[in-house]
């Protein structure tokens, strides 16, 4: 029989572990045409979000299009404008006379708000990877005018969701520097609550015909601290150990068989530190959150304060870490389980 746990493509349904939160707010920024700003680390569940959200828009007949950018390996604004015309075309067609030429984000804007109107119908604009804007020469030029245009003229037809997996890089656009500060809306991710999590775990195993105990359900979702891929991800590999009642034992091998299934990704990402880089992360693993303290400088070997700010600004573009913006501390290492590696495999 086919694993239960599906882990490598969109989810929707009842695969899909409801966020209810999250899809409300999201519902309401589209269906009020507003602006949605959605960065979660890669695997987070983004686009299964998004899915299932439109999947309820859809069941309403509220009539709508949907336009997606992405922006993935996008590096000049030929490029980018190249894609937006190929994606509108793709979801609003026009003879070629009848299409407005445009070579401004704004432009474009006015473009899809057109077409929208013109066809009787909503379109739902998704900027897909939004992140790599940032790689264009002059990126501050298309981000700055449209932001102007989202502020100053209203796009009764029109919907946009801002979407990027590098949440250093959307943080830099949304929270550092405020683009879209007063028309768009984060929709935040909070960790999967244990009892969500482990309750889909159970379902999906007796779905299957096997039975795991809620306490055991309960180790996969905290061995992986509960981030989506992985804990699906060591749910499977369990799964297909198992022939009737999962034990401990069969979850410890699975969560082994996991650790090893990454540990090529996790060595190279690491080989690629520099010495100073990987002594910080040695720091943030034994609890240490005042850096630039002769303490820490000197058992560290981190050099100077002036050197701690350059490693974190290395491992924060790294995506590696993630740093509060109101203390400036630690916030968490984007990948859980990356963590875990270091903490028992690397630095041991």
């Amino acid at each position: 029989m086919d694993s239960p746990f599906i882990y490598n493509t969109i989810v929707s349904g009842t695969d899909f572990i409801p966020r209810n939160t999250e899809s409300d707010k999201l519902y309401s920024a589209i269906k009020e045409h507003r602006c949605a700003a959605i960065y979660e680390p890669p695997k987070s569940g983004k686009q299964s979000l998004i899915n299932h959200t439109l999947e309820k828009i859809k069941v309403e007949n509220w009539k709508h299009r949907i336009c997606k950018v992405d922006l993935f390996n996008v590096r000049t604004e030929e490029h980018l404008f190249r894609k937006c015309t190929e994606e509108l075309e793709k979801t609003l067609p026009l003879p070629p006379g009848e299409r407005q030429p445009f070579s401004t984000l704004p432009e474009f804007l006015r473009e899809v708000q057109r077409r929208a109107e013109s066809a009787q119908t909503n379109l739902i604009l998704i900027f897909d990877e939004f992140h790599e804007i940032l790689r264009l020469e002059d990126w501050d030029t298309p981000l700055r005018t449209l932001e102007k245009e989202l502020e100053k003229h209203q796009h009764p037809n029109t919907s946009v969701v801002f979407c990027g997996s590098f949440t250093n890089a959307m943080r830099v656009i949304f929270d550092d520097i405020k683009f879209f500060y007063h028309v768009c809306d984060r929709i935040r991710f909070s960790k999967i609550d244990e009892k969500s999590f482990t309750d889909f775990i159970i379902r999906s195993f007796l779905k299957a015909g096997r039975v795991v105990s809620k306490e055991l359900a309960l180790h996969i979702y905290r061995l992986t601290n509960g981030q989506p891929w992985y804990t699906q991800q060591l749910a499977d590999i369990a799964y297909s150990l198992t022939r009737g009642y999962l034990t401990e034992a069969i979850i410890n091998q699975a969560f082994e068989l996991l650790m090893e299934l990454h540990s090529y990704r996790f060595k190279y990402l690491t080989a690629r530190l520099s010495n100073y880089q990987i002594s910080f992360l040695k720091a943030i693993i034994d609890g240490v959150d005042r850096f630039s303290s002769l303490e820490a400088l000197t058992t560290y070997n981190l050099q100077s304060s002036a050197n701690v700010n350059r490693i974190k600004d290395a491992l924060t573009k790294k995506e590696i870490i993630e740093f509060s913006t109101k203390t400036h501390r630690i916030n968490h290492f984007l990948d859980p389980l990356y963590e875990t590696w270091l903490r028992t495999r690397y630095f041991v």
